[in-house]
């Protein structure tokens, strides 16, 4: 049995889906009003309990013998809520703590990045026996802005259109992990997992325009735009400020990485960006 944080998140959902043709799956969530769509993914069986409550924690992982955590989304209490996860999982006797983090964790001036960095060196002096994984961006950045890409033929982020980044699949990503779970050579590893191709937005809207047969164009949407979108949406404060500072390094830097890792682990290529957005096209067809 593996039980899996942040259960009910995007990619909690994903590794649910992969990891349960593998092993007996156990979600964590803080409202079993989300235990049958977890379910109808392949959870076998449903905890319910809170990253900030380390008992809740321990009695959820009673019965598990490995840990898959994956933290809220640039969440301020990252590095307590591991901790607090690392403290269940000694208690609990876990064979395997599998951390999921981020690429480069050392862009300390992007908050969640140095979090995450500080919750993997507590992990790796932890005396548990640990895998982490470090994804890149995901190439699901374009589920959300997919219908008005198609419609209008825009696809628009808060950054340059220029800048490079090796967006990766999460179907991919959970395939990762998965592996990492199920075969037993992964120990004290840590895996830095990035997409086949180094992509722009141009390079993506072309893709997209080949794919659907209509031309999409590129547009870089500013960070105040980006902004009031947010705000009007009712995120918080520093939620806010997080994703600004994140979207602005991205301006500067992009997100680059190697994809040999993630072609390792899988033991395939990768998807492509044109395999991801062909599946999108037959999804909207369907």
């Amino acid at each position: 049995m593996i039980l899996v944080t942040g259960a009910n998140g995007k990619t909690g959902r994903a590794m649910i889906r992969a990891l349960a043709r593998h092993r007996p799956v156990r979600a964590l969530v803080r409202d079993l009003g989300q235990a049958g769509e977890l379910r109808a993914l392949g959870a076998t069986d449903i905890a319910l309990g809170d990253m900030g409550d380390t008992g809740s924690l321990q009695t959820a992982l009673d019965g598990a013998s490995q840990l898959l955590h994956i933290g809220p989304a640039m969440d301020p209490n990252e590095v307590q809520y591991t901790t607090n996860a690392i403290e269940a999982a000694k208690a609990a006797g876990v064979s395997q703590f599998v951390y999921y983090s981020v690429m480069h964790p050392q862009r300390r001036e992007i908050r969640h990045h140095r979090l995450k960095l500080e919750a993997e060196e507590h992990l790796i002096g932890s005396g548990l026996a640990y895998t982490i994984l470090e994804p890149i961006r995901y190439m699901q950045h374009l589920d959300p802005i997919w219908p008005r890409v198609v419609e209008a033929g825009v696809h628009a982020m808060p950054f340059s259109v220029e800048q490079k980044f090796n967006i990766a699949d999460l179907a991919d990503l959970a395939e990762a992990a998965t592996r990492v779970v199920v075969e037993p050579d992964h120990l004290y590893a840590t895996y830095e997992l990035a997409g086949p191709e180094a992509l722009s937005q141009l390079d993506m809207a072309a893709i997209i325009s080949k794919v659907i047969g209509r031309d999409v164009r590129a547009e870089a949407v500013t960070l105040e735009a980006l902004e009031r979108r947010v705000r009007a949406a009712g995120l918080s404060e520093d939620r806010i400020e997080q994703m600004l500072n994140m979207n602005r390094h991205y301006d500067q830097h992009g997100f680059r990485g190697n994809p040999n890792t993630l072609r390792m682990l899988l033991g395939r290529e990768p998807a492509t960006f044109q395999d991801y957005v062909e599946r999108k096209a037959a999804e909207l067809s369907a």
